[in-house]
C-alpha cells in the first residue's frame, strides 16, 4: 500500500496463463523474458478489455468525487470534532486558528476496512479550492497508517495555500501535517508550501509543481535517495533538498522552533545540480 493509502496499481501483473504485465499510465503491455507474447487478435481484445476497466473506474471515482462534494461531510468532521479532536491537533503543532482555516477534523470510531478507530481528517482542496479528497489518519495503525476518500483518484497534494501562485518558490513538505505546521510556524502566509502525500510523485503533483521555477522537497530522515528520485522527475536544476534528522513538525514542536530558526534550516537545503546528475 502506497504512504497515502492508495494499493498499487500503475504496473499490473498477470499470471493466467499467459504471464503479461500492463502500466495503467501509459496503456502499454509487456512480458518476462521467457514469456511468449499472445497471439495479436488476442492481445488487442485484452488491450480494450483493460481500457473499458480503466474508463469504469475513471467514471466511478468520478462520481465518488463528486458525491464528497456534494456531502461535505469534512465540515462536520471539523464542526464536531470536540475536544479529543483539538487536543490532538494542537498537540500537533496546529492552532484553533489553523485549525479552522483548514478545517481539520476529527472521527470517532470511524469504519476504515479492517478496523474501526478515532482518526484525524484534513480535506485536501484544489487550486480551486474545490475539495480533492479527505485524508485521514488513523490511531489505530494495525490496518495501515492512513486512508483516503474518496480512493482510485489518486493522491492529491496537500495546498496550504490553495490560492497561492505555484509559478515561483515553491516547498514541498513530505507529508500533509508536516506542510501544514512548517507554514503556521513561519506564520505569514507568504511562502507556498505543499505537503506531498508520498514520495512517489502523483500526477496532480506533477502538473502543480510544473511551473515552479525553484523547489525546496523536506523530506523524513533517511529519504534522501527517494528525495533525489524526486529532483531527477522535476528537473534537477531547479530543486533544493533538505533531508531532516527528525521529522520536520516533530522537530518544530519540541523544539519549540521560531519562525527565523526554520528559516534558517529551509537556507540549508541543498543545491543538487551541483552533484545529482538528470536521469
Amino acid at each position: 500500500m502506497h504512504p497515502g493509502g492508495e494499493w498499487p496499481d500503475r504496473c499490473r501483473w498477470f499470471d493466467d496463463g499467459h504471464p503479461r504485465g500492463w502500466c495503467r499510465r501509459e496503456n502499454k503491455l509487456f512480458w518476462p523474458d521467457d514469456g511468449a507474447k499472445p497471439d495479436p487478435l488476442a492481445l488487442e481484445a485484452w488491450r480494450k478489455e483493460q481500457v473499458q476497466r480503466e474508463e469504469a473506474r475513471k467514471r466511478s471515482a468520478e462520481r465518488a468525487l463528486e458525491l464528497l462534494r456534494e456531502s461535505a461531510f469534512w465540515e462536520q468532521l471539523h464542526e464536531e470534532m470536540g475536544a479529543a479532536g483539538r487536543a490532538y491537533w494542537r498537540k500537533s503543532g496546529l492552532s484553533d486558528g489553523w485549525q479552522n482555516f483548514w478545517q481539520l477534523g476529527w472521527a470517532t470510531d470511524r469504519a476504515f476496512g479492517g478496523v474501526t478507530c478515532d482518526a484525524a481528517s484534513i480535506p485536501i482542496f484544489g487550486p480551486d479550492w474545490q475539495i480533492r479528497q479527505v485524508k485521514f489518519r488513523l490511531m489505530d495503525e494495525s490496518k495501515g497508517r492512513y486512508r483516503s476518500e474518496p480512493s482510485g483518484l489518486g493522491a492529491s497534494p496537500f495546498l496550504c495555500d490553495p490560492s497561492a501562485d505555484y509559478s515561483g518558490h515553491v516547498i514541498a513538505v513530505e507529508g500533509e501535517k508536516k506542510a501544514a505546521v512548517t507554514f503556521a510556524r513561519l506564520g505569514d502566509g507568504k511562502r507556498v508550501i505543499i505537503g506531498l502525500p508520498g514520495t512517489n510523485l502523483s500526477q496532480p503533483t506533477l502538473d502543480l509543481l510544473q511551473p515552479a521555477d525553484r523547489i525546496t522537497l523536506v523530506v523524513d530522515p533517511g529519504a534522501k535517495r527517494a528525495g533525489i528520485r524526486m529532483a531527477q522527475t522535476l528537473g534537477v536544476k531547479r530543486c533544493r533538498l533538505l533531508e531532516t534528522q527528525v521529522k520536520i513538525d516533530d522537530f518544530l514542536v519540541a523544539n519549540n522552533t521560531t519562525k527565523h530558526e526554520l528559516e534558517w534550516l529551509l537556507r540549508g537545503a541543498t543545491v543538487l545540480s551541483a552533484f545529482v546528475g538528470a536521469k
